[in-house]
This record gives C-alpha cells, structure tokens and sequence, in this order.
C-alpha cells in the first residue's frame, strides 16, 4: 500500500504535466512512424509565460513529427492572401511548359496590387519568371505562370482545389492564383502542411529561400534589369530560414507561413495570420519561435 502511494506520488505528477503539455499532433506525412512520434520534443517548462503575439491565428509544429507546440485559434478559417501563390506554383509544377523557355506578361495578366517588376510583351525566362512570382510575390507573375500551363484561369483555380482535397486541406479554398482576392481562404494547420508539402520540391525550396536575385528581360531594342528582394525579412535575421511566404490584404492582414531551424538542426513550421503589421507578422515569428525554443526540448 505505502509503496503504491510512492509511486503515485512519483509517476503522477509527471503524467498530469505530459497530459497537460500534450497538443496534438498534424499529420504532415502519412508515413510518419509511432517511433517517431516518441521522438516529439518533450516541454521542459509548465509555468513559462504565454507569448504574446499580434495575429489573429498562429500555429508552431515541428516538421519531424507534426507535435503542435503552440497554438492560437489555429483552426479559424482566414484570408490567406498571397500564401496562395504556395499552391499557385505546385499546380503549375504539373504543367510546366520547360524552365528556359521564353514567354512574356501580358496585358490581360495585369493585377492592381504591389511593385511591378515586368513590363507587358518583355521576353523572360520561365524560371525568372517563377522567382518573380514567388520571391517578390509578384501578382502579374502568378496570373502569367497560371496562362503558361494553357489551362483556362477557371480550370487552374479548380486544379488548385483538387490538389487541396488531395493534400487532406479541407478548410482551405482558392478563387483566384494569386491571393488578392479575399476568398482564398485557410487555417494556420493547413497552411503548414501546405508549406511542408511546398517545401519538398526542390524549385520552390530553392526560390522562396533566396532573398536576393537578379536577371535581365528582352525589350524592344534592349534588354533591362529586374532586381528581386524577398519579401520574408527573416531571411536577414538571426533565425536560419529553410524557407517561407509572406502574404498581405486588407482582408487578411499581415500573413506569413516559414520554416525555421534551430540550433541542434531542429526544424518548426510557424504560420502567422492577421497580424497587424508588415514588421508585426515578423515579430510574431521570432517570438513564437524563442518561445518554442526556450520551452521545449528536442
């Protein structure tokens, strides 16, 4: 009897904290082992602070796993802005017409909203025109790369939500490739396993993780230089960027979706919805990230 009591007194107090701390898990690959999910970061502190953040959803999960380590109403279905250029290019990867291919925006391309970075009839690559889309988040781009696939815009927008239903998204739904329209629409959790899905291709990898490029179009009599600045501050900052994609409306706010690393190669998906500010969603992060760092351990 007295040594029940020990072990009560010994075992529960750990059991009541791994209940309490446990958050459920998203599945971000079907093929995910039980062994692996042992292998979730464990939290090391009950009583931290709740980190305070301007957005209205927010969602970290580690990327080895699919633990959710922290969450805000990340269920809540919101504009999602230019993360729909995430999708916009894996339907576009199906039907890619040849990387150096040349081929130009067109009048019927052209979006209000942002910079614009090309001119109607000038001759570009298909992959620069790709990193336009991503890297800057160039509206124009997205509508041209979704024309280059010689889909009708109706049929690209409705490949777009077949391959949501395929990934298992099923509060998430496009109206238009490039995220100006409000009814592009999501949840923190499936935005992260639409970036974890993003991530896995190579092309996107590469492209939304480069914060500086250049390159040149043709034009009538001379060729001009286009200079892109990734849109993701953070891949400036102290925090190792795999990878991201900003997006903002007034619908929406500031949104981001991103990929980071940690010191002991730990990597945490975090996804920002309606922040208040372009430096709020960035803020946001760091904090979330710090906050999942300091409490959990790998």
């Amino acid at each position: 009897m007295l040594l029940n009591i020990l072990m009560s007194l010994i075992i529960l107090p750990f059991l009541s904290q791994s209940l309490n701390n446990f958050d459920g898990f998203l599945i971000l690959d079907n093929d995910l082992t039980q062994t692996q999910k042992l292998e979730a970061p464990q939290r090391i502190y009950t009583d931290y602070l709740d980190v305070k953040i301007s957005a209205k959803s927010a969602l970290a999960v580690d990327a080895k796993t699919g633990e959710i380590l922290y969450k805000k109403n990340s269920q809540e279905i919101l504009p999602i802005a230019s993360i729909t250029k995430l999708m916009t290019a894996l339907v576009f990867l199906e039907h890619n017409p040849g990387w150096q291919k040349e081929v130009s925006t067109l009048a019927s391309d052209r979006r209000n909203g942002g910079i614009v970075y090309l001119n109607t009839n000038e001759l570009l690559t298909v992959n620069n025109l790709f990193k336009t889309a991503l890297i800057v988040s160039d509206n124009d781009a997205a509508m041209a790369l979704a024309r280059i696939t010689n889909l009708p815009e109706e049929e690209f927008i409705k490949e777009m939500n077949r391959k949501a239903r395929e990934l298992g998204l099923k509060n998430t739904y496009f109206v238009d490739p490039t995220g100006l329209n409000p009814g592009n629409k999501s949840t923190a959790e499936e935005i992260a396993k639409l970036l974890n899905v993003a991530l896995q291709n190579e092309e996107i990898k590469k492209t939304i993780s480069t914060a500086f490029y250049e390159f040149e179009v043709k034009g009538k009599g001379k060729n001009r230089k286009v200079v892109l600045r990734n849109t993701d501050w953070l891949l400036k900052s102290y925090l190792e960027v795999i990878g991201g994609k900003t997006g903002s409306l007034e619908d929406a706010g500031y949104c981001l979706a991103v990929k980071i690393k940690g010191e002991k190669n730990q990597e945490v998906l975090i996804v920002i919805l309606g922040s208040q500010s372009n430096e709020d969603r960035f803020q946001d992060v760091k904090a979330i990230s710090d906050w999942v760092f300091s409490n959990y351990q790998w």
